[in-house]
């Protein structure tokens, strides 16, 4: 009886192993009778995080075998297929299985392919897609693939900040493109944080919602509307209009207890910039006193031209 239920199961089993056997295996391509690498290879390294060795192994395997890695059920093998995608010169053309992947049940493989379209489109124009022959609609789908899953309040918080995040390296295509105000009164501050980061940078409305964010009861969030405002004041500007201002007053901003440091740092230089005398007289004493790590880059900022 044990050998009947042990064969049974083996013959259950059987094809599944036979699958996956035969795509770890060197195999020839029925139309080209070219030999085609194994799949164990990218597994490995993706195991391993080796970068060299990601890219070497995606380059072999090439973009149509690794589109088909993308959609593979085997959820290891699609996972390195994401990891490795960021390393092949012609990573665009495999925007479309990615996004295919970011809508996934299974939460780690629609946070990696998230992230892995902030990566396709960080460095992306639309000369870039021409060239590649991406189609626009393709790119426009993928800004709002990612405003949609950032919007989504059932999902996990981190696969939400993954796709903000790749909103923000997407800039350049998918600014202003997609409504994410809303953001702005999220349950997470995390999520509020996030979206003051990635608002378009121009227009009357982005400049009340910072300033309406530099009064939320979360400091990182008020932390990150100066960090925002701050970047539109430095910025060059085409017409000799006011620079914007935050609600509080950047020595308040740069030296409250709740600023991450990384927010207090960027701010330095519109504290540097301020008439406010109160302002000056804060950046010379955080120049002699204080914080090392501020202290140390104020000097710089204070002593520039």
């Amino acid at each position: 009886m044990k050998h009947n239920v042990a064969a049974w199961v083996l013959a259950l089993s059987l094809p599944f192993i036979t699958a996956s056997a035969a795509a770890e295996r060197p195999s020839y391509d029925r139309r080209t009778g070219l030999l085609e690498v194994p799949l164990l290879g990218l597994r490995k390294a993706a195991e391993r995080g080796d970068r060299a060795e990601l890219g070497r192994w995606a380059a072999r395997i090439g973009v149509a075998r690794l589109a088909k890695a993308l959609a593979d059920p085997d959820r290891s093998l699609a996972l390195a297929a994401l990891d490795s995608v960021p390393y092949l010169p012609d990573r665009l053309l495999l925007l479309d299985p990615v996004l295919a992947r970011c809508d996934s049940a299974d939460a780690q493989l629609g946070e990696r392919a998230l992230r892995t379209i902030g990566v396709l489109l960080s460095d992306a124009d639309s000369g870039l897609l021409d060239a590649w022959e991406v189609p626009d609609e393709v790119a426009q789908r993928a800004c709002r693939v990612l405003a949609v899953a950032a919007s989504r309040a059932d999902r996990a918080i981190d696969l939400r900040l993954a796709a903000l995040q790749s909103l923000a390296d997407a800039n350049a295509l998918c600014a202003g493109k997609n409504d994410l105000f809303a953001l702005l009164h999220d349950a997470s501050p995390d999520i509020r944080r996030a979206a003051v980061l990635v608002l378009p940078p121009n227009g009357g409305r982005t400049l009340s919602a910072l300033r309406e964010a530099g009064k939320d009861a979360d400091p990182g969030v008020v932390a990150a509307a100066g960090v925002a405002l701050c970047r539109q004041q430095l910025a060059p500007r085409a017409k000799p209009i006011p620079p914007p201002s935050p609600a509080r007053p950047w020595r308040e901003l740069v030296l409250a207890p709740g600023t991450p440091g990384e927010d207090a740092a960027e701010m330095l230089a519109c504290l540097a910039d301020s008439t406010d005398p109160t302002d000056a007289k804060a950046m010379e004493e955080l120049r002699s006193k204080g914080n090392p790590l501020l202290r140390d880059l104020a000097k710089p900022v204070a002593d520039r031209p």
